[in-house]
């Protein structure tokens, strides 16, 4: 099979049970996949293409916890498990909102290093703050619009490869990372001319 060839596309009520998770998308669907396949699925029209082609709070931990090095690094580790956690929990849910819900930790974590920021002892440029809040505004949004399934809710089979939900929240995320860049580079610049008080 060459790469330009495309395995017969499936419909919904035919695709595997944990595909099946929104009832308007009706056509485009991949078969159970191979590796190899998988990568050949690079190269045709389905409908996780969009999906694919447009696929960070590590950088907020860094500059916030600069000057308590030791939590800087358990908070870490522990964001690390956390979004562990959340993609065993997002590929393992059988609905939207439970795939949503799996991120909720990662998110009240990284509001808690907010908090921290402006009421406590963190650190970082005055101006990262709203990009970063900016930046966890959209990927919620992304989430909701995932979840409520608009546009493809008003005209199921009009959406399935293009424009669906789906595509709408990567597009969004992918937003959602520009935001980050922003917010990190604004905090990288910041840092140049911080020093940490003697503690």
């Amino acid at each position: 099979m060459g790469l330009s060839k495309r395995p017969r596309l499936l419909d919904f009520a035919k695709t595997p049970a944990h595909l099946q998770f929104n009832k308007y998308v009706l056509t485009g669907y991949r078969p159970v996949s191979t590796a190899q396949e998988c990568l050949r699925s690079l190269f045709y029209v389905h409908n996780e293409l969009g999906n694919i082609y447009t696929h960070g709070a590590l950088p907020i931990i860094h500059i916030t916890l600069l000057c308590y090095p030791s939590l800087q690094w358990a908070a870490i580790l522990a964001y690390v498990l956390l979004s562990t956690y959340g993609i065993y929990c997002a590929t393992t849910a059988r609905t939207n909102i439970l795939r949503l819900r799996a991120f909720v930790w990662q998110a009240l974590f990284r509001f808690s290093l907010f908090l921290f920021r402006v009421y406590g002892g963190g650190v970082g440029s005055p101006n990262s703050l709203r990009l970063f809040i900016i930046m966890d505004t959209l990927a919620v949004l992304g989430g909701l619009v995932n979840i409520v399934q608009i546009p493809e809710r008003f005209g199921p089979g009009l959406f399935d490869n293009w424009g669906n939900s789906h595509q709408i929240m990567h597009v969004m995320v992918i937003c959602s990372i520009v935001y980050l860049h922003w917010g990190t580079v604004e905090d990288l610049d910041w840092i140049k001319n911080y020093r940490c008080p003697a503690l």
